[in-house]
């Protein structure tokens, strides 16, 4: 051989690997074991980053199993050659396994040095690329990426005369969204190679476009073919996201074409979470939607009504979800709104330190969320958590105003009191104060203060000297046989007998 083939051993046991390895002199014959993964993902991360020639791969793993890792293979990473070794005959495996492109199936129990060399040594005879054919390819490559950044001389005979025939699809993808460009570019370059029905010359116009110059019979399912073939892209490639443009008949048309699709993918990846490749009449026609009505969210805040502010929030954005309005618009009025809020809220609550935490939270989330998804269940958990924060901290503060309310009744219940007063010395609503009293207590105002006097007359007469009438006047009652009279109702005896049965 004229250069040593390079394999990677994938097989969830360490003891499998390592037979492998020491199965056979691999230097000696040609080959070299450049890494080794114990499951599928880990295996695709290691294919990225060695590009072995071959992959010897168990089918049964962790995370990601062979049969998924070998689709992957076929349609991410065509120009590797992979060998499925496993303790499984039963048919499904095996016919799964040669759908997927494998060049063999061995079984582990049977496995022998001899027919692992001769599999192997096959593939090594493949490997020979076909120079004449990319060559060709390359350049008619190198002539559409000169037309679609703009250079007037190109012809497009040559073009048209490989792609053979002529209903033209431009599918298109923004070269920022991938990790590894070239990555892309070699998946592209290699797709729809075994489709009679469509024929694709790849395009890379330096770091801002990629894609597929598409010719196929009039009546062929383009973008359901497509989004088939490039179903496994997303285990590699994420964030991958393209756009199928309307038909076209003519190559004239292809520079309208691409700078329309230009044009219309800003933004549009941020509404097709669940979908890979989207058609140009689908795309939604965006701008940058209302404004936000900040003269009532800080009338709000002013007030310190927090909740209502957050209402606010959540009928704008509610409203801007569903309309068709630029990503970066709705991030931007969403940290400018939220930060004001969570400011406020710091500023009015020194000692709640969750609001800081959340404030910066959301302005690292936000600024990540790559869909409308994302970016409505963000600001859904975000109010959400606000209003969580906004009703323990009010709870806490309503403990402490009727603590000092209570403390007020209880040094100053000999006096007239009323809660008109105590609502006006407070700074509480009249109903608010009345609500409060009656949620927390489980009584009214008056059957509170009422309590309290009797409980201190209670006390007056069993442990002082004081007659009826000065116990009255002690106790808040200017009226000695009003005071009588209430005794006697609430503890079924008048104040002199009570004295009297139960003093000592």
């Amino acid at each position: 051989m004229n250069r040593v083939v390079t394999i990677l051993l994938v097989d969830d046991e360490e003891a499998i690997r390592d037979g492998l390895k020491n199965l056979v002199v691999w230097e000696k014959e040609g080959f070299h074991i450049i890494g080794e993964a114990s499951n599928g993902r880990e295996a695709l991360v290691k294919i990225k980053q060695l590009q072995p020639d071959i992959v010897i791969t168990d089918l049964i793993m962790p995370e990601l199993d062979g049969l998924e890792l070998t689709r992957t293979i076929q349609q991410q990473f065509p120009d590797i050659h992979f060998l499925v070794l496993s303790s499984y005959d039963e048919f499904s495996y095996v016919s799964d396994s040669y759908k997927n492109g494998a060049i063999d199936y061995l079984l582990k129990p049977t496995l022998t040095p001899s027919n692992l060399l001769t599999t192997l040594k096959k593939v090594a005879k493949k490997l020979k690329t076909t120079d004449d054919l990319l060559s060709q390819k390359e350049l008619l490559s190198q002539s559409l990426n000169r037309a679609l950044i703009g250079y007037v001389d190109q012809e497009f005979t040559d073009i048209e005369n490989f792609l053979e025939e002529k209903t033209y699809h431009l599918l298109y993808t923004n070269a920022r969204w991938y990790q590894e460009l070239s990555h892309l570019s070699s998946v592209l370059n290699t797709l729809c190679l075994e489709e009679f029905s469509i024929h694709v010359l790849p395009f890379s116009t330096g770091n801002t476009a990629a894609g597929l110059l598409i010719a196929s019979k009039n009546q062929a399912p383009v973008q359901e073919f497509l989004a088939t073939s490039f179903s496994s892209l997303k285990n590699v490639e994420p964030q991958a996201f393209f756009i199928l443009s309307d038909p076209f008949s003519s190559l004239n048309m292809l520079n309208l074409v691409f700078n329309q699709l230009k044009t219309q993918s800003e933004g549009q990846r941020f509404f097709f979470k669940k979908q890979l490749i989207a058609s140009q009449s689908e795309l939604f026609s965006l701008d940058n939607g209302d404004r936000f009505d900040t003269r009532k969210f800080l009338r709000a805040l002013l007030d310190n009504d927090f909740i209502l502010g957050v209402e606010r929030i959540e009928e704008y954005f509610n409203e801007m979800i569903l309309s068709s309005v630029r990503p970066t618009f709705l991030k931007q009025q969403a940290s400018s709104i939220f930060y004001t809020l969570l400011s406020t809220l710091e500023e009015n609550h020194p000692n709640h330190a969750q609001y800081s935490q959340l404030k910066t939270d959301f302005l690292t989330e936000i600024s990540n969320c790559t869909y409308l998804q994302d970016f409505s269940s963000l600001l859904l958990v975000m109010t959400e958590s606000i209003k969580k924060e906004l009703v323990s901290a009010h709870s806490d503060q309503e403990d402490e105003q009727l603590a000092e309310l209570l403390r007020y009744i209880q040094d100053h219940y000999m006096h007239s009191i009323s809660l008109t007063q105590l609502a006006d010395m407070f700074h509480f609503s009249y109903t608010y104060l009345s609500s409060l009293i009656s949620s927390r207590l489980h009584m009214s105002f008056s059957d509170y203060l009422k309590k309290v006097r009797l409980e201190k007359a209670k006390e007056l007469l069993l442990h002082s000297e004081l007659n009826l009438s000065e116990i009255s006047d002690a106790t808040g009652y200017s009226d000695l046989s009003y005071f009588s009279k209430t005794f006697k109702k609430e503890f079924q005896l008048s104040p002199s007998q009570y004295r009297r049965d139960n003093r000592l």
